[in-house]
């Protein structure tokens, strides 16, 4: 009989042995992958069971049954971090939730309590967070002209932005002709270098938005949360290195938070010449105030207060202010003129400490010179009083900076992440055993790679309950169907009308198959059709592709000559992700016609938005591609069939066709597992048993005595 020990972490943050009833069973589920719900990551997780409510119990719950408790009472909407250990070994980290207490003749008797393994407190710790909650003011830029071409054909922050060919509104496409040289109609990206252009038919700044590398979006995942993704190289090299997520927060041009013609100034470079309270650093346009100066108590309490004098000639300027922690704004005034003052207070430093905090003026499409100063005011804190921060320099102008917090989709940050994780197959778990190199961090890999992770065989023969056991089918469904989100876009509608298919998406239905309801794997995000442009003058094949986010209402402009002017209505699609691929060395007018800083250039590299991770050639696939399926390759024109990367093949077709092969079965048995099985197995492990070898669906296992229910697939 093993003695099991639980250790719950209390109000300061230190580990408490919990005492347990003596004949209470505490059983564990263990599972990372059930091959009848492919599309989900699973973590350990217990069966409800009770804690006696003993002296040191309540004292670790506050009392929560006693409801009259406030100050410090115990917070049962949260899980709390807890330790179980088996014979003082530890077994597994995890989170412990509070169901409820059990009450007898109006005392307490008992705590009702789960244990959850440690990969579920991703959901806990995201929450209902956005993405525009990350800090990601470090890719703040202004929106110039200037910038949008350089985003365009080279990069911003090492590539890190991007300006993508992908136009809201303006329908692009490429006509060489000298007859065309007029260039009346809107979207022509042939540069006629001996002839005059019109401004509007060329490409502009206002018909581009910007897009953010996705592993920078993980990486600001991490920052906020206090987490770390470890891996294969997966996240840091291809198929991530290149892929992007699409800046597109409204329909239309690119705008500010409400989609319209705002100048948003994201004040930055502070600086200050007296000591720092609170260890309060610039960093990224943003101020991180962090409790190392001075003995930080409860009773500290801080106000900002954010004071802005125009400068002159501006004093009647309409502007608005806001304070924001962690990009959520948590104080504003609107409608200023002339000097105002905005402030926020906090009652108790601990509310604030940790954070980001960013500060904005706001103009409705005015220009507007203007000096801001901000004043901490400190109390019940060892230095308390008063400091000064200025900017550098110290009048600043609103600009339209692109401010990407404001930018990035409306998307919650656990749709983001599960997103991911259905697209490429992944699997993620959290590394509690101490002697590994990554302890404490969290281990995210392609499910096949996880399964290839030097698994260990335990011979478990002996210890297995041969009296019976059950054999089960391991499909439970006739058909997978991956599907990205319901497409809006012109050249997406155009495909599926034309093949009655939906590019990308993908069917898995196996022949002679009829058992249960198809299963749908789906993606939070939408799927684009990307075109390669054909000079309309002869034919040829360009080296322009192009992006299209606008639907199939046409919106020709009554006053152009001649009609029409071929633009179809912007639509607000889901999240985009794509790569992006630049594309060097075009020359003479086969150069992209822009028109920017009121002078039309030809540009002769640009990035251009795709669905495979590299260029491919005519007889070699690109090494990743985006579809579900195999498609036509909209670069190279080509159907290479069978050796498509497509994310089924690459991540799912392996487990999926192991999973339907008519062969495969689910055995449930138990076994009395000893505890150098309990204490050492991983789930990507095998047993084996007699002369045949199996993988881990699942175990359910009883900690005290050791009693576990198997299932296990048989290796084929």
């Amino acid at each position: 009989m093993n003695k099991v020990i639980l250790y719950i972490k209390d109000a300061d943050n230190v580990f408490q042995q919990v005492d347990l009833f003596e004949d209470e069973t505490i059983s564990v589920t263990s599972k990372i992958q059930d091959i009848r719900d492919i599309s989900k990551v699973f973590t350990d997780f217990s069966q409800s069971f009770t804690l006696p409510a003993s002296k040191k119990n309540n004292k670790i719950f506050k009392h929560f049954y006693n409801y009259f408790i406030s100050e410090g009472a115990f917070d049962a909407r949260k899980k709390v971090e807890a330790i179980l250990e088996i014979n003082y070994i530890p077994f597994r980290r995890g989170k412990i939730f509070l169901n409820g207490v059990k009450m007898k003749n109006n005392k307490a008797y008992a705590y009702n309590v789960t244990f959850f393994g440690n990969t579920v407190t991703l959901t806990d710790l995201f929450g209902n967070d956005e993405l525009s909650q990350l800090n990601l003011n470090s890719f703040n830029h202004e929106y110039t002209d200037s910038n949008v071409e350089t985003g365009l054909t080279a990069g911003l922050f090492s590539e890190d932005v991007i300006y993508p060919l992908i136009t809201h509104t303006k329908r692009l496409y490429f006509n060489s002709s000298t007859s065309h040289s007029s260039n009346t109609i809107d979207g022509d990206l042939h540069f006629h270098s001996n002839n005059s252009h019109n401004r509007d038919s060329a490409l502009e700044p206002s018909d581009l938005k910007p897009a953010l590398k996705v592993k920078k979006i993980i990486d600001a995942i991490e920052t906020k949360y206090g987490i770390e993704f470890v891996d294969s190289d997966f996240l840091s090299t291809t198929p991530m290195d290149n892929l992007y997520m699409w800046l597109s927060r409204t329909k239309g041009a690119l705008g500010s938070q409400s989609g319209g013609d705002e100048r948003v100034r994201i004040l930055g470079d502070w600086t200050n010449s007296s000591p720092t309270f609170l260890g309060a650093t610039a960093d990224d346009k943003s101020l991180f105030l962090e409790g190392s100066v001075g003995s930080v108590t409860g009773t500290t309490s801080i106000t900002f207060s954010l004071q802005i004098t125009p400068s002159s000639g501006y004093s009647s300027v309409e502007y608005k202010v806001e304070i924001l922690a962690d990009n959520v704004v948590v104080s504003e005034t609107d409608n200023n003129t002339g000097v105002s003052t905005t402030t926020k207070s906090y009652s108790s430093v601990q509310q604030m400490l940790f954070s980001f905090f960013s500060f904005k003026v706001i103009t409705d499409g005015e220009p507007f010179l203007f000096t801001p100063q901000l004043t901490f005011t400190v109390s019940g804190y060892s230095n308390s009083g008063s400091e000064i921060w200025t900017t550098t320099p110290s009048e600043l102008n609103v600009i339209s900076d692109v401010i990407i917090s404001d930018q990035i989709p409306k998307m919650k940050v656990v749709d983001f992440i599960s997103g991911l994780l259905k697209m490429f197959n992944l699997t993620v778990y959290y590394v509690d055993n101490e002697s590994d190199p990554d302890y404490d961090k969290i281990r995210i890999l392609p499910l096949d790679d996880y399964y290839d992770d030097n698994p260990k065989i335990f011979d478990i023969t002996k210890y297995v309950d041969s009296s019976e056991h059950d054999v089960e089918s391991t499909i439970p469904f006739s058909e997978i169907d991956f599907e990205y989100e319901k497409p809006k876009t012109l050249l997406m509608k155009q495909h599926e009308e034309t093949f009655n298919h939906i590019f990308g998406d993908e069917e898995f239905k196996p022949a002679n198959i009829d058992r249960g309801k198809p299963y749908k794997v789906k993606l939070p995000f939408e799927h684009f059709k990307f075109e390669r442009l054909f000079d309309e003058a002869n034919g040829n094949e360009t080296d322009i592709q192009w992006g299209y986010s606008a639907g199939d209402n046409f919106k020709p402009d009554a006053d152009a000559t001649p009609q029409p002017t071929a633009n179809y209505q912007p639509i607000l699609t889901k999240p985009l992700i794509f790569y992006g691929i630049k594309i060097n060395g075009l020359t003479g007018d086969d150069r992209i016609n822009f028109y920017g800083n009121n002078v039309h250039k030809g540009l002769t590299s640009y990035f251009r938005p795709s669905n495979t991770s590299e260029n491919g050639t005519s007889t070699t696939a690109p090494a990743f591609t985006l579809n579900f399926d195999n498609e036509v390759d909209e670069w190279n024109l080509k159907d290479y069939g069978g050796t498509t990367n497509s994310l089924f093949k690459k991540f799912y077709q392996t487990y999926i066709e192991d999973a339907f092969n008519a062969k495969k079965r689910i055995f449930k048995l138990t076994a009395h597992l000893p505890n150098s099985v309990l204490l050492n197995y991983r789930l990507n492990d095998r047993f084996q048993i007699g002369d045949k070898v199996f993988t881990i669906n699942s175990i359910d296992t009883n900690l005290k005595t050791g009693e576990s229910k198997l299932e296990l697939l048989n290796v084929l």
